[in-house]
């Protein structure tokens, strides 16, 4: 390894080092690549969810557009966690005991929102489908909040 990558790793804080997994489904990949590959996919998904609030007051007229783009967003966010801890390992955890109904939930939402914009084209339905899919959002984000 060059002293370029030495230098980066020590760069990278342990916490990122150590959510890196190997992974069989992405051997070959190495720390660095993943790691960008994480920010990346975290960048376009910010960038999908800023612009489809851009969106937000028109979601009368123009919620087939925002739909798409927060539900482009959610799919950019899982998949930098996928290229963070590698798809398989990603996978294993959103099918957990106590992380199944989050994605049940949540990726059954996802699918009807982009189903119901995209090929029933029903503002009303979108909508719902949409707040549904932003609770279950909800619901995962504060499920990692430790309570006691």
């Amino acid at each position: 390894m060059s002293s370029e990558g030495s230098a980066y790793n020590s760069w990278i804080p342990n916490v990122w080092n150590n959510a890196v997994q190997e992974d069989p489904w992405l051997p070959a990949m190495t720390k660095q690549q993943r790691l960008m590959g994480f920010m990346a996919c975290l960048l376009g998904g910010w960038l999908c969810f800023g612009l489809s609030f851009i969106y937000l007051p028109f979601i009368l007229i123009k919620a087939r557009k925002y739909v798409l783009l927060f539900s482009l967003g959610s799919v950019f966010t899982l998949g930098s966690f996928s290229m963070l801890w590698g798809p398989w390992n990603h996978l294993m955890h959103l099918i957990k005991r106590n992380r199944l109904p989050f994605t049940v939930s949540y990726f059954s939402t996802l699918f009807l929102t982009i189903y119901t914009a995209m090929v029933m084209k029903n503002t009303i339905l979108t909508i719902l489908c949409s707040a549904a899919q932003f609770v279950a959002l909800l619901w995962y984000v504060f499920s990692y909040v430790p309570v006691e």
